[in-house]
């Protein structure tokens, strides 16, 4: 079985350009993507009952709910989802629940597609509780 099969993954980034090719790339990996510009659009979608996202991949700086709060909202709602959290300025994921946590990865932009591909990948294989080679 394809790794990316029933792999639901969210975006969210104010970002046009690049929600339009993360979008694109990570869909022809085949995991299933849902874009959204903004923090209120894409909590409404994640906390809606059938929602079973299981990466979320949030912009730190987004207007309204940062994107910092939305990663707090959606860990506490959802035990199980994994974050990566982007952004082009240096971010200590530890400060985001006070602590490490193997649910939250980091991405600097710009980040390259083997970049994305590869934290995808050890999120799902972190999230599995498989052990990559």
């Amino acid at each position: 079985m394809n790794e990316s099969q029933g792999v639901l993954i969210m975006i969210v980034d104010d970002d046009a350009a690049l929600l339009g090719f993360t979008t694109k790339y990570l869909s022809r990996l085949g995991y299933t993507v849902t874009p959204h510009r903004s923090s209120e659009e894409a909590w409404k979608q994640f906390s809606s009952p059938d929602a079973n996202y299981s990466i979320v991949i949030v912009d730190v700086s987004l207007p309204g709910i940062s994107g910092t709060d939305l990663a707090r909202m959606m860990l506490n709602a959802n035990p199980r989802v994994r974050l990566i959290l982007t952004s082009g300025y240096p971010f200590d994921t530890r400060k985001l629940l006070n602590g490490g946590d193997n649910r939250i990865a980091f991405l600097h932009k710009p980040f390259t597609p083997a970049m994305l591909t590869e934290t995808v990948r050890r999120l799902i294989t972190a999230a599995s509780g498989t052990h990559a080679d």
